[in-house]
């Protein structure tokens, strides 16, 4: 993509901590394994039903079929539940250069927030920004990047590569640019950040 800048790729601290991730595992673990037992039953069942001889399609095929039906719902139930728990296991933000990236799985998503549309969700009692909100223009991906949650908030050096990030390859036009309104709001959060660390 043209315009997108790379200097070095920083993990943000967000996502879900080992204890989080462990915590997850451990709960969908047994959620996954009855969704596979639900999986097996009627497998078995329809497999026993072929193996008749002859087979019995209404009095015993077709009645196994719709206990499938029924499994299989209960399959489709489960495994949403158990991969809604691992969901926060591989979940991780970074910031490449102007490149901001969501990893979900195996599938990261980028927007360069040099060019990306930006927005913000802010906190006006704080004067904070909450959730950052970028959308590419390009490929049609939106980012929600979560800023400051329940009073704490990213790093003051994470803050200002955000910053940097917004605003580094961008003209500003004039006092309303929402980049560089977004990008001075971040600068005051790393630097009130900075003077509770050493008060």
């Amino acid at each position: 993509m043209a315009g997108m800048g790379r200097r070095s790729k920083v993990r943000l601290s967000l996502g879900a901590g080992t204890a989080r991730k462990v915590r997850a595992a451990v709960l969908a673990s047994p959620v996954l394994f009855v969704a596979g037992v639900l999986i097996w039953m009627p497998a078995d069942l329809i497999v026993e039903s072929l193996t008749e001889d002859p087979v019995n399609v209404w009095g015993s095929l077709v009645p196994h079929l719709f206990v499938a039906v029924g499994f299989m719902l209960g399959v489709y139930i489960v495994g949403a539940v158990g991969l809604a728990i691992l969901a926060v296991i591989p979940y991780a933000w970074w910031l490449d250069g102007t490149l901001l990236g969501e990893r979900r799985w195996l599938r990261p998503r980028w927007v360069d927030l040099s060019t990306a549309d930006v927005s913000s969700r802010d906190d006006p009692r704080r004067d904070v920004v909450s959730v950052l909100v970028a959308h590419s223009a390009e490929s049609g991906i939106v980012l929600k990047l979560p800023v400051s949650q329940g009073g704490s908030s990213l790093p003051s050096a994470e803050l200002i590569a955000l910053a940097d990030a917004l605003t580094g390859a961008r003209v500003r036009d004039d006092s309303d640019d929402a980049a560089f309104a977004i990008a001075d709001r971040l600068r005051g959060m790393a630097a009130r950040h900075d003077a509770r660390a050493h008060a």
